[in-house]
């Protein structure tokens, strides 16, 4: 037990460190490679665990907001054993041009309407959801077809909805959360390597060079800042930001500071006694 409290505080001191300033990525320059990796690994869990989190109220409300619409717009029919029942007159359409339902069990309508841009089509054991890039006759149309065996049986009504969205989404989050922290542990593993690669390139002839596995290490770090400004922005829901071009500032400006707050440069003597040399 006190071994992982150990290794929290140690983790949040080093995290605190990366985003205060440059100085503390000396602390972490010459430390082995794969201690980065294991601190990267660390920082894409919290934030992979702060972004699944922020996604539950999101979720819920676009639920609450969908079940209203159900109620407003379905038709009464329930689902039996995997099948609809209902007695409405078909084929039933309701909606617009951006979303479209249509209810159908008599097989006159097997495919989807490419005047409006999403939808859904229920048949008499499955359903079909599509959307398209423009509305219009010639529009590309993207679909795939669910049959119902296996989804609970009751009235498909704005509640039925809501009880089927809360159950796939406690469900789901495990697999969220896995998702996102291998997206971002691979992201930001690539874009690591590939800076640090650069950057010891141009490291070539200058004084007090860094070698790659410091460039690596610090490269590895100054993810830090960025990833958390990027998280926070998405987990407030914030609309009209290009969140990848203020990560690619974020990164660079830490990335560059670090790099030069790290090198070793030579002493006024030692510089003088080159020069005379």
């Amino acid at each position: 037990m006190l071994r992982a409290d150990y290794f929290m505080l140690n983790f949040i001191r080093t995290l605190l460190s990366m985003c205060a300033g440059f100085r503390g990525y000396r602390q972490i320059r010459d430390v082995p490679v794969t201690d980065s990796i294991k601190y990267l690994l660390k920082l894409m869990t919290f934030l992979a665990v702060v972004l699944t989190v922020s996604f539950i109220p999101w979720a819920l409300q676009l639920g609450t907001t969908f079940a209203t619409w159900v109620d407003k717009h379905f038709p009464p029919f329930a689902v039996r054993d995997g099948k609809v029942v209902t007695s409405v007159e078909q084929p039933y359409r309701a909606g617009d041009a951006d979303f479209l339902l249509i209810l159908d069990t008599t097989g006159r309508v097997t495919r989807p309407d490419p005047k409006a841009l999403q939808g859904v089509l229920f048949t008499a054991d499955s359903f079909l959801v599509w959307f398209t890039s423009t509305n219009g006759h010639n529009a590309a149309v993207h679909s795939r077809q669910h049959s119902l065996r296996g989804f609970p049986d009751g009235v498909v009504n704005g509640d039925y909805f809501q009880r089927l969205i809360q159950s796939f989404l406690w469900v789901g989050l495990p697999f969220l959360l896995l998702l996102v922290l291998l997206v971002g542990l691979l992201v930001t593993l690539l874009q690591a390597y590939l800076f640090s690669f650069v950057a010891s390139l141009m490291e070539r002839g200058l004084p007090g060079k860094l070698e790659l596995p410091q460039l690596l290490n610090i490269a590895i770090h100054a993810v830090t800042p960025a990833s958390i400004i990027v998280t926070t922005y998405i987990a407030m829901q914030l609309r009209g930001l290009n969140l990848w071009l203020i990560y690619l500032i974020a990164y660079a400006i830490f990335l560059l500071g670090a790099i030069n707050t790290c090198r070793d440069l030579p002493t006024v003597e030692k510089q003088k006694e080159d020069d005379l040399l």
